[in-house]
């Protein structure tokens, strides 16, 4: 029971993904490259944001500031993710075998790359935080006396990888289309995101900040159901 308690919260931020990478992601190897290939894109924009942090310094302490150099490389590296991935895409399936074999189309595509950018973001904000707190006592912030932060952080986990594997599938879904409006419904979605863990700051704000972000997911998935049954959503689009 007391190693449940310890790893509970580790199992509730990071079980549901691992799940489907597990027994979906890593048995396919086209989008296991794909999922690799999407984590390693997260994770340069993470050290670029750090580097940014550190020359920047007069912003040191200024929350929004420092949450506006994360939307930047985050969001300009999704960029230049998926330009790379569309055009890996089309020299891989002119390869009349490949398609076959190995399809490759934008719902699987863009379902491992927000899971597993999603994951790689989950880890690098919240895992060692939860790591640490294993054993008898427990880390409680001044601000959120009441809940301990491996609770908080399990949950916030969770919901921040579903929320980009949503905001990936409407990302693949408004560059295929070109659609501008949709890019910039991605960038919003993803500034909310960001920007509501400053709710953290405030008093007892943890649970505003938790109850803000499971509304935000909804709203993700209730997007993201609405963009896979329009006419022309390309979720089984092998070849252009």
């Amino acid at each position: 029971m007391a190693q449940l308690l310890d790893y509970g919260p580790l199992l509730v931020a990071f079980g549901p993904a691992s799940f489907f990478v597990m027994f979906y992601v890593v048995c396919r190897p086209q989008i296991f490259i794909v999922s690799i290939t999407a984590a390693t894109f997260f994770l340069v924009s993470f050290g670029m944001a750090a580097i940014l942090r550190l020359c920047v310094y007069t912003v040191r302490d200024d929350f929004v500031a420092l949450a506006f150099i994360t939307i930047l490389t985050q969001e300009g590296f999704r960029y230049l993710y998926l330009r790379g991935y569309f055009m890996f895409h089309r020299r891989f399936s002119v390869i009349a075998h490949n398609a076959i074999l190995y399809p490759l189309h934008d719902l699987s595509s863009a379902f491992a790359s927000g899971l597993s950018w999603g994951l790689a973001d989950a880890i690098m904000l919240y895992g060692d935080v939860m790591v640490r707190a294993t054993g008898e006592a427990t880390i409680v912030s001044p601000t959120c006396s009441f809940v301990s932060v491996p609770v908080t952080s399990s949950v916030a986990s969770f919901l921040l990888i579903f929320q980009h594997t949503c905001m990936m599938i409407m990302a693949f879904d408004a560059d295929r289309r070109k659609n501008t409006v949709r890019r910039g419904l991605v960038i919003l979605a993803n500034s909310a995101s960001i920007l509501l863990a400053g709710l953290n700051m405030t008093e007892d704000g943890c649970i505003g900040f938790i109850v803000s972000e499971i509304v935000l997911l909804l709203v993700l998935a209730f997007m993201v159901n609405k963009i896979l049954h329009e006419d022309g959503y390309q979720s089984k689009k092998f070849v252009d």
